[in-house]
């Protein structure tokens, strides 16, 4: 469809990767045309962190669909020849992620993504939100216990684990 006065549309991040990989009919193709025609140099995915037990609190998908899509990706960027990339939103120091946790966000991005992030956000307490409730309270939903940094310092630290290369072994 042709709007009057605009050229072209890029979509620079917002993408639903979980729900991309789950179109079995229309997944592929709606990353080759992303890729063709949506796509300006970069695309940005939000995973916010690789930890099952921190994506959960999160309500984001497993690491694996983040994989996923990363594959099909890369394999319509060849079929294009364009040479696009991927960079990621990631936090630090949601309710229930530990520094532990961060170590292995780090080990995943440089393993996994051949990453090292230049941006990492630290969580931030935000009215009305499931993640800011969970914050306050020190516990998930269920009202199990949870870690949570409250410090600065702490938020810093766990940001900062990730913002340096570390040793890929465990």
């Amino acid at each position: 469809m042709a709007l009057p006065g605009v050229k072209k549309v890029f979509v620079s991040s917002g993408i639903r990767h979980d729900l991309v990989l789950a179109d079995k009919k229309s997944g592929v193709r709606y990353v080759d045309h992303l890729v063709r025609h949506h796509v300006s140099g970069q695309i940005k995915l939000a995973p916010e962190h690789s930890e099952s037990e921190v994506l959960a609190l999160m309500n984001k998908p497993p690491v694996d669909a983040l994989a996923g899509f990363r594959t099909l990706f890369e394999a319509a960027c060849r079929r294009s020849g364009n040479r696009w990339f991927m960079t990621y939103y990631l936090m630090a120091a949601h309710p229930g992620c530990t520094p532990q946790h961060m170590r292995e966000l780090n080990r995943f991005l440089i393993n996994r993504l051949k990453v090292v992030p230049e941006q990492v956000q630290i969580f931030t307490p935000t009215p009305g939100t499931l993640s800011t409730a969970m914050f306050y309270c020190g516990t998930d939903l269920n009202g199990r216990p949870i870690y949570c940094e409250t410090t600065r310092n702490g938020m810093a630290r766990q940001k900062e684990i990730i913002r340096r290369p570390r040793s890929t072994k465990k």
